[in-house]
């Protein structure tokens, strides 16, 4: 999973990163071989790993963006938090399901999209090898989220932004094969649903661990409702640097036919798939 791309040139985070990398390697092996040896303890083992790692590589990380002035320091922050959270809310549910495998494939779903993204977008930011893109104030909710869902594609799955084909309004006969919502709140409130085919999906999985999936298992939905926080949080962000103070819900499974009536969006056609997001704002 590691690449030296994913290098800052900063030695004692990149140290850091490329721990957290070998732990996610090893717990994603680990998913593997279920069937033989004591996985549960290796489970324990990496959520133990990233409690730690949170605390000290997050101290130190932000503390680096303090002392060189970093503009964006409270939006990683943000993100870090977020992570937190995250970890936190899967360590409770794996200890109460006594680690069921269903459990830690939705854990390494959601650390495999996080970790890829954190180090391969937003961290390069700090050190000025990734642009920091159009001037956010002036875009408008639709155009936030668009231009979110066209990085965050470009840098989970690869695919460049013009080999995207941007469609709008949504398609009324596009469900998608995955899909889930969030909330919007703030000064702005209502509700994002993002909708992916299973092609798309199976593209996001194999850019982040190297490995075709045949069917769409946790690791899979996990991955895809994390892809759609990273979306979201993107989103706000520009959303609030605009003067419009948002923040997002977790994302939940939507089940059932998803319909485009009523709200406005876009569609999003790439060679290997399609997605796209639904928008009903107040």
């Amino acid at each position: 999973m590691w690449k030296e791309g994913y290098r800052l040139g900063v030695e004692t985070i990149d140290n850091q990163h490329q721990q957290l990398f070998e732990m996610v390697d090893n717990l994603l092996r680990v998913i593997d071989d279920s069937k033989h040896g004591d996985y549960k303890k290796e489970c324990a083992d990496a959520v133990s790993f990233l409690y730690d790692y949170t605390v000290k590589h997050f101290q130190f990380e932000e503390g680096y963006q303090a002392s060189i002035g970093y503009a964006d320091i409270e939006a990683h922050k943000l993100q870090h938090k977020r992570f937190v959270m995250t970890v936190d809310n899967f360590a409770k549910r794996m200890v109460e399901s006594n680690y069921d495998m269903k459990v830690v494939k939705a854990f390494s779903g959601s650390l495999v999209a996080w970790l890829n993204y954190h180090v391969a977008e937003t961290d390069q930011k700090i050190v000025g090898k990734k642009p920091q893109g159009v001037n956010d104030s002036i875009l408008t909710c639709l155009e936030s989220f668009l231009s979110s869902s066209l990085n965050v594609i470009e840098t989970m799955a690869g695919v460049k932004q013009d080999e995207i084909k941007k469609t709008m309004p949504p398609k009324r006969d596009f469900n998608g094969d995955i899909s889930f919502s969030i909330d919007i709140i703030g000064d702005l409130s209502g509700k994002a649903v993002f909708a992916y085919s299973a092609d798309f999906a199976r593209l996001v999985i194999k850019s982040l661990i190297a490995k075709d999936m045949d069917g769409l298992d946790e690791i899979a939905h996990s991955a895809m409702a994390e892809t759609s926080n990273m979306i979201g949080g993107k989103a706000t962000v520009m959303m609030s640097r605009g003067g419009q103070a948002c923040d997002i819900s977790t994302p939940a499974l939507v089940t059932g036919k998803v319909d485009a009536l009523g709200f406005e969006g876009f569609h999003l056609q790439m060679k290997e798939g399609a997605m796209q997001v639904l928008l009903s704002i107040k």
